[in-house]
């Protein structure tokens, strides 16, 4: 078994296909398939099903993905360190990321960190705290955004940003508040919030339990930005980081009002303590971590000015 072998095949389960893969690793795609075949010789199971809509991967294949991904990465990120080729950062970093950050401060970051990092490649993939925390733990990912509670303290936890939930809703509503909103007078709206499956669900009953209240909403939605595009054509209102819909705030589509108490929603990344990062995946969080911090600035400065509120 070789290290050719390994990085094609982890090439060819990203692209899902033969002609992706070789182009993405500069080879002809003859070459890339007979690798791809002795490397099934040698396991001595089929790691692909052949179709026309490209390269599938067995439950073999699956299995050796979760296995080889996270050493074929350790294996470049020593080459370019023991090289001593620090100038140039390139190799591949998987992110796995909230959808409160995925909806779409994320895509903002990855638009002006391609145009820095021209030789990364990043696989960036969205989920629920739960699934991309066992995704990190079978290395799939290099590294995961995930929400925290605001007291849990774990090593392999790095703080981003610590913001407040609000209330948010349109602007065309006519409806307005003054100052901060009790979650009491908020459970009182046409509400629409995501499920007790998602993580910022979580954090919001937990406050409401915090009050003696069951919240509830109408409507539930899962999809961040679908309750964005709700909000903005309906009289309803939801709970949500104001990262989360920045941009519809910004461009003043939506408001948001403070919520009395504070409720937190505290962001962390997380890396596999026994893989170090690479200098593109360090690079990458960096980047997420500083526009993270600056969108809330912007968030919660806007916040104010549109409250009235003081700054603490």
């Amino acid at each position: 078994m070789e290290f050719r072998q390994l990085k094609y095949f982890l090439a060819v389960y990203e692209e899902g296909s033969l002609t992706s893969a070789a182009r993405r690793l500069n080879v002809v795609q003859p070459a890339l398939s007979q690798q791809i075949s002795k490397l099934e010789e040698e396991i001595g199971r089929p790691l692909f099903s052949r179709t026309p809509k490209g390269m599938l991967p067995t439950r073999e294949g699956e299995e050796a993905y979760t296995r080889f991904s996270g050493i074929i990465r350790d294996l470049e990120t020593a080459s370019q360190a023991l090289s001593g080729d620090q100038q140039q950062i390139r190799g591949t970093v998987s992110i796995g990321v909230v959808a409160s950050v995925a909806n779409k401060a994320l895509g903002e970051t990855l638009q002006k960190f391609v145009l820095k990092y021209p030789e990364v490649r990043v696989k960036a993939t969205g989920g629920y705290t739960t699934d991309l925390q066992e995704m990190l733990r079978t290395s799939r990912l290099d590294l995961i955004v995930v929400n925290a509670p605001p007291h849990l303290r774990d090593p392999r936890m790095v703080d981003i940003v610590t913001e407040d939930l609000c209330l948010i809703t349109s602007s065309d509503t006519g409806m307005e508040f003054d100052g901060p909103v009790s979650l009491q007078r908020i459970n009182e709206l046409k509400l629409v919030i995501p499920s007790q499956r998602h993580g910022l669900r979580l954090i919001m009953d937990r406050a409401a339990a915090e009050q003696n209240i069951a919240l509830a909403p109408r409507m539930e939605f899962d999809e961040l930005k679908l309750i964005e595009d709700f909000v903005r054509a309906t009289d309803y209102f939801t709970i949500l980081p104001p990262i989360a819909v920045f941009r519809a705030l910004r461009q003043g589509h939506l408001k948001a009002y403070p919520i009395t108490p504070d409720i937190p929603r505290r962001l962390v990344y997380v890396s596999n303590p026994a893989r170090p990062l690479s200098a593109a995946a360090e690079a990458l969080i960096a980047e997420i971590r500083e526009d993270m911090i600056e969108y809330s600035f912007d968030v919660e400065r806007q916040l104010r000015d549109e409250n009235g509120l003081s700054e603490v």
